[in-house]
């Protein structure tokens, strides 16, 4: 709670993030799968994605575990934004490549814009799709098996799927889409 407040309080734009933050542990069932809002707990605030080497230094802004169908302990992440156009987002893709090495669905993920800032659910998810066709290789080997249980075998086809705005429109990857939503 100490490093939440603490990133909180450094600039406005942080401390409207952390609004955003706080409106999504408040109603987590707005934002997040209900086969996992009702059953979030241990909450966790501005930590390391992943503590592992090599890794990088990216933070979630919350994180929950749960225990799944089987009894398996799984992480829900939050990242939370703060932006006044979708233009400016995903400019490096290492913080979105940190979460992909950690999750086993894009269910597991949620990137959540603040509402209100003109920046629209679809732009995000462009931009993001943009991001991801200039980097697919590295974004593909980022969680091969997360992309592969969609559909996507290759990162080529992570690339062509991109690069024809597949994953923002195809009903398919309707689960990579649900990971951005914006608050009310």
């Amino acid at each position: 709670m100490q490093r939440f407040l603490s990133e909180l309080m450094q600039t406005k734009d942080k401390f409207k993030a952390g609004a955003t933050t706080l409106e999504v542990i408040r109603h987590p069932e707005k934002y997040i799968s209900a086969k996992y809002s009702k059953r979030l707990s241990d909450l966790e605030l501005e930590d390391l994605i992943s503590h592992a080497a090599g890794s990088g230094n990216f933070r979630f802004d919350a994180k929950w575990k749960i225990k799944n169908q089987d009894g398996k302990k799984v992480d829900i992440f939050v990242d939370t934004k703060n932006y006044s156009r979708a233009s400016n987002m995903f400019g490096d893709l290492g913080q979105f490549k940190a979460y992909l090495r950690e999750i086993d669905s894009f269910d597991q993920l949620y990137i959540i814009q603040q509402g209100g800032r003109g920046v629209k659910r679809k732009q995000i998810i462009d931009q993001l799709e943009r991001a991801i066709a200039k980097d697919a290789e590295n974004v593909f080997n980022a969680n091969r098996n997360v992309w592969i249980n969609m559909g996507i075998g290759t990162f080529a086809d992570l690339e062509r799927i991109c690069s024809a705005q597949g994953l923002s429109s195809a009903p398919a990857f309707k689960i990579f889409r649900n990971i951005i939503q914006t608050t009310n």
